[in-house]
C-alpha cells in the first residue's frame, strides 16, 4: 500500500506527492539510508545527467538538467538553513529524475493520474511541470529529515510534514517567505485548531476518503505548516536544530522542547498555547 495524498484542496496545495511506503525501503543500519533506485521505468535514451554537490539530476536537455540541479541545491540549502543542520553529511547524492511530461511520468511509474511526485528511497521521480519544484522541495525536506533522523518514529509525523510544507511554500514563492497553501482553511484552522493530542496521534495519510475537501485532512497539514513556521521563526533556528537533535536523540517533545528553547517554551503544550496565540 502506498501513502497518498490526492483529495482536490490538499493535492493542490502539496504537489499531489506521494511517497512509497517505509516497508519497501532498506531497513535502518544506523548509518544512513543507501539510494535505493525504484521498479520504475527509465528515462529514455538521450536523457542527460547532472551531478552537483548533493544530487544527481537525470532529465531531457542539458539546460533543463542543470536548472533543476541548480534549484534543487537552493532548495538544499533553505533547508538546512531553517533547520541550521548544517553539520549533516548526507550518505550519498540524492536522486532526482525528471520524466518529460505527466503522461511519461504515469506511464513510466505507474502513479495515479493526479500524482505530481514520488519518492522511493533516496530519490524523487516526477515531470517538467508547474508543480515539479513545489514536489521537488516537499519530498526533499523529506528525504533529509528522514536521513538525519536514522530511525522511524511515528510521532514525528507532524514535525515531518509540517517542514516539508513549510519549505514548499518558500519554493511556491520564490522567496524566504512561504507562500500561503491553506489560504481556504487558515480562518477555520484558527477558530477550530486541530487538538494537540490529535496533531501527534493522528496518521492523515491513512485517512480513505472520497471527499473532494477533505477538511480533517487538510487542517491537519495546513496546522503543520503553521505550527512549524511558528517555531522557526518564533523559536530560531538554533534552537529548533537543538529540538531536532534531542528529538533524534530519542528525547520525549517535553524534553526537548524545554532543553532547546530554555525560557521560552517549558512544554511541548507551552509551545502549542503560545502558537494559539493564549497564556501558556
Amino acid at each position: 500500500m502506498m501513502k497518498m495524498i490526492g483529495v482536490a484542496l490538499l493535492a493542490a496545495a502539496l504537489g499531489a506527492c506521494s511517497d512509497l511506503p517505509e516497508s519497501a525501503a532498506p531497513p535502518d543500519s544506523g548509518g544512513g539510508t543507501a539510494i535505493m533506485r525504484a521498479p520504475f521505468a527509465p528515462l529514455s535514451a538521450g536523457a542527460y545527467e547532472q551531478a552537483s554537490l548533493h544530487f544527481k539530476v537525470s532529465a531531457y536537455g542539458g539546460e533543463n538538467a542543470h536548472q533543476i540541479s541548480s534549484q534543487a541545491e537552493a532548495f538544499y540549502q533553505s533547508i538546512m538553513t531553517d533547520t541550521n543542520l548544517f553539520s549533516f553529511m548526507p550518505s550519498g547524492l540524492y536522486e532526482i529524475v525528471v520524466y518529460a511530461d505527466h503522461d511519461e511520468y504515469v506511464a513510466k511509474t505507474r502513479q495515479p493520474a493526479w500524482s505530481g511526485g514520488v519518492a522511493y528511497g533516496n530519490a524523487i521521480y516526477s515531470y517538467n511541470g508547474p508543480q515539479l519544484y513545489q514536489t521537488i522541495a516537499h519530498e526533499m525536506t523529506h528525504l533529509v529529515f528522514n536521513e538525519f533522523m536514522a530511525r522511524s518514529r511515528p510521532d514525528l509525523l507532524w514535525v515531518n510534514e509540517g517542514l516539508a510544507v513549510y519549505e514548499q511554500g518558500k519554493a511556491a514563492s520564490g522567496r524566504s517567505v512561504p507562500a500561503e497553501l491553506f489560504a481556504g482553511v487558515s480562518d477555520r484552522m484558527r477558530a477550530q485548531p486541530v487538538t494537540l493530542e490529535e496533531m501527534l496521534a493522528f496518521v492523515p495519510l491513512s485517512e480513505k476518503t472520497d471527499d473532494p475537501n477533505a477538511l480533517k485532512v487538510t487542517l491537519w497539514y495546513a496546522q503543520a505548516e503553521s505550527m512549524m513556521q511558528f517555531l522557526i521563526e518564533r523559536g530560531g533556528r538554533i534552537g529548533f536544530s537543538q529540538f531536532l537533535q534531542a528529538l533524534k536523540d530519542g528525547k520525549s517533545f517535553d524534553e526537548a522542547m524545554s532543553s532547546a528553547y530554555v525560557g521560552v517554551w517549558s512544554s511541548l503544550s507551552a509551545f502549542y498555547q503560545a502558537w494559539r496565540g493564549g497564556p501558556s
